[in-house]
């Protein structure tokens, strides 16, 4: 088709490195478990006792949390933006609190060290949920090579050592 543009018509304010991950709520872990790798061929990591890290053929991966009510598409329902250092995601968060009006952003949360990496959430014009954070540069695929246990997902040091910690299993394993 002539005139077909694939590319932004503006330069994009931000540039993060990857997609790295999304998250989707479960009533109920282990049959979320059971589902996700018998009908679907994912692999799955147990990361704590109320989560799954999942995977197919890909460095994206999906957390699933379990959660209790009804499914609110909140903050758990988000998929993650990685980038490299924390100056560049305090960076995201400044151009963003800059556009929130223009992009009709609902919500921008704070950045602060959690779940082993620095990161802030924002609820965008539809009610969906973004994080940017701070991550290893195959994103959450390191717990796929790190024995299984549920504490290995708050067990990252809040994400100060991440990317050397995924180096070292990596030339360990």
């Amino acid at each position: 088709m002539e005139g077909s543009q694939t590319s932004p018509a503006k330069e994009p304010l931000l540039k993060p490195l990857l997609l790295s991950h999304g998250t989707v709520e479960c009533r109920d872990i282990e049959a979320a478990k059971r589902f996700y790798t018998e009908v679907l061929g994912m692999e799955a990591v147990r990361t704590s006792k109320i989560s799954l890290m999942l995977r197919l053929n890909s460095t994206t991966t999906i957390a699933a949390v379990q959660t209790r009510g009804p499914n609110g598409a909140g903050h758990y329902s988000h998929f993650g933006l990685d980038f490299a250092t924390r100056e560049e995601v305090e960076a995201a968060w400044e151009t963003l609190k800059g556009v929130q009006e223009e992009y009709g952003i609902r919500k921008i949360t704070r950045p602060a060290d959690q779940h082993g990496t620095y990161a802030f959430y924002i609820e965008d014009m539809d009610g969906n949920w973004w994080e940017f954070l701070t991550n290893p540069p195959a994103g959450y695929s390191y717990v796929f090579d790190l024995e299984e246990d549920d504490r290995a997902w708050r067990d990252q040091n809040m994400g100060a050592d991440r990317a050397e910690r995924y180096e070292q299993v990596k030339k360990d394993g």
